[in-house]
This record gives structure tokens, sequence and C-alpha cells, in this order.
């Protein structure tokens, strides 16, 4: 790994996996409005959460038991349970743990793995915009194994070092204007990102684990309805920043049609030996 353009990140040029020393603060720094969060983004997580279980469909039919790890507000949750399906959360921020139990969901207090019960089995394990955030992917991609049941399958979407926003983000820090890719890796929040993956890595990462690639698709990676109240939830982006930000995202939306998208997703099924 050589030190790349962000502070505290770290590029693999052989490999093209992003990780960072970004420190994990849940529960320690207060820098989101979580009531803007949520009016911001609940539309359009839900509209992408359909489309993943619509296109996920075929390995998660009525009646399947499902752990979201990350569960946050209990979004998902909320969204998979109209399929028939029997969800489970595990959320380590307090605030979004009490949120998530108020609206109704079994959320598990604390962080994957640590505070997963050992006798739980699943046949399908989801991290929605989670994965990247983990402290460590190989400990993470290693165990779920354990809370699986035979053939179980893992779902990862998350963001891609190979999408449109990201690259453009880094060629603009090469040039100095640093805001973008910092903003990307969420620098000073409280779950800052920690990886950025290849498809290819990712793949790697759970093929070692036992795990085979089934499916890989794409999700819309920027909506603009509501785009500007998402920046701001930040309390630290004032509304000079955050202008100029939303006015780069508008600008990348319209060329990012013609390149892969920031964000994908992933289905991997566990093998039985």
């Amino acid at each position: 790994m050589v030190p790349d353009l962000a502070p505290g990140t770290s590029h693999c040029q052989a490999c093209g996996f992003f990780a960072s020393e970004l420190p994990i603060q849940i529960n320690s720094v207060d820098r989101i409005d979580e009531d803007v969060r949520e009016r911001a983004l609940k539309p359009v997580r839900l509209a992408n959460f359909q489309q993943l279980l619509a296109e996920c469909a075929d390995y998660l039919p009525r009646g399947t038991r499902l752990l979201d790890v990350g569960c946050a507000h209990g979004w998902f949750l909320e969204a998979a349970k109209t399929r028939g399906i029997e969800c489970v959360g595990i959320e380590p921020d307090v605030d979004m743990e009490r949120r998530a139990r108020l609206a109704g969901h079994d959320v598990i207090a604390g962080f994957f793995p640590a505070e997963m019960p050992p006798d739980m089995r699943f046949d399908a394990i989801i991290f929605n915009d989670v994965f990247e955030h983990l402290p460590d992917v190989s400990v993470a991609a290693s165990v779920l194994s354990d809370y699986l049941l035979p053939g179980g399958a893992v779902i990862v979407n998350l963001p891609v070092a190979e999408g449109f926003i990201f690259r453009a983000a880094r060629l603009a820090a090469r040039f100095g204007v640093t805001g973008p890719l910092n903003r990307m890796w969420q620098i000073g929040l409280p779950s800052p990102h920690v990886s950025y993956f290849t498809s290819a890595a990712l793949s790697r990462l759970f093929t070692t684990a036992g795990f085979a690639l089934l499916r890989q698709g794409q999700l819309a990676s920027i909506v603009t309805d509501g785009l500007y109240d998402r920046i701001r939830y930040d309390r630290s982006v004032g509304a000079l920043k955050a202008g100029a930000l939303y006015t780069l995202a508008v600008a990348a939306v319209a060329f990012s049609k013609f390149f892969p998208s920031d964000i994908q997703y992933f289905i991997f099924q566990r093998q039985v030996p």
C-alpha cells in the first residue's frame, strides 16, 4: 500500500484496493443532524432498496430469514418485511438502534460480529452501504459462514473504486480540489469509509472466505432530489461549501450515466464443502 490523495488513505497499485486509517467514532462524535438526514435520505434509500429487493428476489423468497448488518433507521428492514422476509438487524449507533426499535424492528445493539449471538443462523446476510465502514473486512468475511445456513447468500451493496464519481474526485484532488474526495471518504464523520474496493478485489476477498459470486449489478449513485439536504446533514458543512459540493455533484450526475455506477451490489453464496 502506498499513500493516496486523501489524508490517512492508501492505495494498492497492484489490485486497486483503497484503505484508510480514519478513526471510527460511533457514539462519541456528534456531527450529523439525524432528523435532516432522515428527511433527505429515506426516499432515495427506499427506492434503491426496492430495486435491490426486486433484482435479488430469487435469492430472497418469502419466508427468508435475513440479517441486516448496520441496519441504521431500519429502512431496509421496512422494505424487506413488505415482501414477507423475516428480518433481524444489528446496529452499533445507539441513536439509530433506538429509532429502528421504535419503528418496530428486531434489532441487536452493537457491532458485527462482536455482539452477534453465537446460535443465530440466517438464509441471507446483507450489508447496505456498510461493508466499506467495517474496520476489518477480512475478519468480517471470514466469519459470515458462522451465521449462515448451508447455501446461504451474502448481499453487499457499496461504493466501488472504479465508479466515475470516485475517480473524478481523485482526479480533482490531484489538482488541489480535495473537498469531493474527502467527502467521499466521509472524513471527520463518526463512521468514515475504511475501504474502497474494486469489483475484482471484493470478489477475491469473498472467494478466499469460501463464497462464489452469483450476480453483480448497479444501483443509482446520486439522486438530485434532496441532494442539498443530504450534504448539509453534516453540521460542519456551511452553506457556501454545500453549494459548491452540490454543483459538482450535479455536474457529475450528467457525466456518470456514461460510466459504471459508483454504487454496485454483489450476491455471494456460501460454498458447502
